[in-house]
């Protein structure tokens, strides 16, 4: 008998984590499930990690890989799904015991392609529950693309963690092995623009569990211009709808000004000045848009004072 819902963890070197996120999810009060572990060529512990959780329960499947990325051990896993549905959890996240019934319960009554529950974010032993959580459905294409694009991390967020895929409906999208950084960002995109409904609901089942050493952190500093190129691809593919242009240009803006900060502090002058170009360029269209006010102050004040801007931003920490 099939799965009802695929859950793909992807690994790499997450030896002090896995147990307590497989864990997790052998204790769902749902247990109509099979897990993919993707390890992406782990030079620890990982993979005998998961070998052994595979061992004990025949719901858990282990992929080995050569380490090629985040994105490709994701595609690994969508290939050898057989769930109706596609769930997401990383490696050093946990999930909620009711997470899985909830979401599937949702999913099934609603027929939402992709349905969307709310989250903790947990960090130093504290635990608090998101506080943008939302209880809508939305319907159509135009609906569905400006909920994501609504705010910083959109009313549909960016990403792919705290949903359930229907899988056939999402059949051919995988993610984009050419982002390093942000990419399932883009994959929702896409999953997104497919979309004939999606249901968001506020109650936290999610804990996203931030860590010092996070794994976009480790990655922003070479490879922060993989942000942009996703915007320049939403941009271009909808070139003729001011609105959304003007909102993915406000996401773009907050980016830049999220990692002006971080490239300050790793003390990368040369890589912020390339950010300050890019806010600075697209400042207008912002300044004139629905963006919010005080990315609209900050705009401003980068662009006319941006030595003193950035005397600030030092010792600042990242978020």
């Amino acid at each position: 008998m099939s799965p009802e819902i695929t859950l793909i963890v992807p690994a790499y070197n997450a030896e002090k984590y896995l147990a307590g996120c497989l864990d997790s999810v052998i204790c769902q009060t749902f247990t109509g499930w099979e897990l993919i572990v993707a390890d992406d060529g782990s030079s620890d512990r990982t993979g005998r990690i998961a070998d052994e959780y595979a061992a004990k329960d025949g719901r858990i499947k282990v992929i080995h890989l050569s380490n090629r990325g985040v994105s490709a051990a994701r595609n690994a896993g969508i290939d050898a799904a057989a769930g109706k549905y596609l769930a997401f959890v990383d490696a050093d996240d946990a999930l909620e015991k009711d997470y899985l019934k909830e979401l599937f319960d949702r999913a099934e009554q609603s027929n939402a392609d992709i349905t969307q529950c709310s989250f903790f974010s947990v960090s130093g032993g504290n635990k608090t529950p998101d506080a943008n959580g939302i209880d809508k459905t939305y319907e159509g294409h135009d609906d569905i693309i400006k909920a994501y694009f609504n705010g910083t991390h959109g009313d549909i967020r960016d990403s792919v963690w705290a949903k359930l895929f229907r899988r056939d409906a999402f059949a051919d999208i995988r993610f984009d092995t050419d982002l390093s950084i942000y990419e399932d960002g883009y994959y929702v995109y896409q999953c997104c623009k497919k979309a004939a409904k999606v249901l968001s609901f506020g109650t936290p089942l999610y804990d996203y569990v931030r860590h010092g050493d996070s794994t976009t952190h480790s990655r922003v500093n070479e490879k922060y211009t993989d942000f942009f190129a996703m915007f320049e691809k939403q941009k271009k593919e909808l070139e003729s709808d001011t609105y959304i242009r003007k909102r993915i240009s406000g996401r773009e803006a907050e980016t830049a000004l999220w990692l002006m900060r971080i490239m300050i502090n790793k003390g990368n002058k040369q890589a912020a000045w390339d950010l300050w170009k890019r806010a600075t360029g697209i400042a207008g269209d912002v300044i004139w848009s629905k963006s919010p006010f005080s990315i609209k102050m900050k705009l401003i004040g980068v662009t006319i004072m941006p030595h003193i801007y950035f005397a600030m931003l030092k010792g600042r920490k990242d978020k």
